[in-house]
């Protein structure tokens, strides 16, 4: 089978969520003999255009968009300079903050519209050419963003004669933030709603029905984790970890509760400590653990490309999201068998059950984490058990090659029209 997926960013360019499923999904599907190709945006010269690596072929298109990149870094510096922040604006570190796809309450320069615009262009303009010709048909066609290129995605899958499935990670479903310069954006948000749908848990379906999508063009499929052959010893350590993006601050990540907890469970069990992985900037949260009172306990460790090597080295993972789709942290911290604590939103609870593999508490409750972070930290048969039970749900229902058995059935039914 020939399988196209679509991303508008790619490692490494960009390793957020949904990236970093496109790549593990193109992967399993290629080891499994389908051909797969992957087209996302070029957004740096230094990056190849064609390349294969696993058996996947990846396309970087968008002539202009190197140049755009650079010019969108020169705005924000001179954004930073010319218009600072005034005193009233909200802060992007605490949860009243303006939320990620929201349009800025500072008014951009005037002439980055162009410049947007030249970049999305070049982007589409080299997606019709690729799609005209007859040596790049597919079978089927897959975006793992719900965004304008989904509608990009529905045209091209119609030129090609070929179904479209678009995945969905998000409760706030058929959302359409940002990339207003994109040309023709309303065609492409109608498109959209056309296409067959992936929903990655069972809220995620529900919310799609409720938006207008027929429940037959919605297909059940999570996201995938590759089950790693070593596995953590949850009983051998009491630290905790943390990984995620740290630009995204309180309003996603709930920073603010994590270490406002931590501080607490620190006074408590001082043997605590709490390793945090992610890139972005990190200053002010190393602030605010100074103010709450846990410094000394906790590590920034920066970026790291190997999250399953430093699961084995730690007792517990804790996940606070305020706002999370089926976490790839939280699947890679399952199948190294490590238990976690996680906030109660739809997203946590499709993975992890209260008391079964990790702990469940409710969303922004500080004290409530504190208590399940000291509790997990005195009790090292009940990181095993729950470790273990993690690893097993992981296996049955996340690893990656049962979801590229349930995509190629997707794929299947979709060519069949059912």
């Amino acid at each position: 089978m020939k399988i196209l997926m679509m991303v508008w960013q790619f490692p490494p360019a960009s390793r957020g969520g949904a990236e970093m499923q496109c790549w593990k999904q193109a992967r399993a599907l290629a080891a499994r003999g389908h051909e797969v190709t992957i087209l996302t945006g070029w957004p740096w010269l230094r990056l190849p255009r064609r390349e294969i690596t696993d058996g996947v072929t990846i396309r970087r298109i968008g002539f202009f968009l190197p140049v755009t990149m650079q010019i969108r870094r020169l705005h924000r510096w001179l954004h930073l300079r010319v218009a600072p922040p005034a005193a009233n604006t909200p802060d992007p570190f605490s949860a009243d903050g303006p939320r990620s796809g929201t349009p800025s309450p500072r008014k951009r320069f005037r002439w980055m519209a162009p410049v947007e615009w030249m970049g999305y262009a070049s982007f589409l303009l080299e997606v019709a050419v690729w799609s005209r010709r007859s040596a790049n048909r597919v079978d089927v066609v897959h975006v793992h963003e719900s965004h304008w290129l989904a509608g990009v995605a529905h045209w091209v899958a119609e030129r090609m004669e070929a179904p479209v499935l678009c995945k969905e990670a998000f409760a706030d479903v058929l959302q359409w933030p940002g990339a207003r310069d994109v040309p023709g954006l309303a065609r492409w948000k109608i498109r959209r709603d056309r296409c067959r749908f992936v929903a990655i848990a069972p809220h995620v379906r529900q919310a799609l029905e409720s938006a207008g999508i027929p429940p037959e063009r919605i297909v059940d499929i999570p996201n995938g984790v590759e089950m790693p052959e070593e596995t953590a010893r949850p009983e051998a350590s009491t630290r905790a970890v943390y990984a995620g993006n740290f630009s995204q601050g309180a309003v996603f990540k709930a920073f603010d509760v994590l270490l406002t907890a931590c501080a607490r469970a620190c006074r408590e069990a001082p043997e605590l400590t709490l390793r945090l992985f992610g890139g972005g900037s990190v200053e002010r949260w190393r602030l605010f653990a100074e103010v709450e009172g846990c410094g000394s306990a906790v590590e920034f460790a920066g970026r790291t490309d190997d999250l399953p090597r430093e699961f084995r080295a730690v007792g517990f993972l804790v996940l606070p999201s305020r706002t999370e789709g089926l976490s790839n942290v939280l699947l890679e911290a399952m199948a190294s068998g490590l238990p976690a604590v996680v906030s109660d939103i739809p997203g946590n609870t499709a993975a992890v059950r209260d008391g079964v593999e990790g702990l469940v508490v409710p969303v922004g409750d500080a004290d409530a984490l504190a208590r399940a972070m000291v509790r997990l930290i005195r009790d090292s048969d009940l990181r095993v058990r729950l470790g273990q039970a993690a690893r097993q749900r992981a296996e049955e229902v996340f690893s990656i090659d049962r979801v590229a058995e349930q995509l190629e059935q997707a794929y299947r039914a979709a060519l069949s029209g059912v």
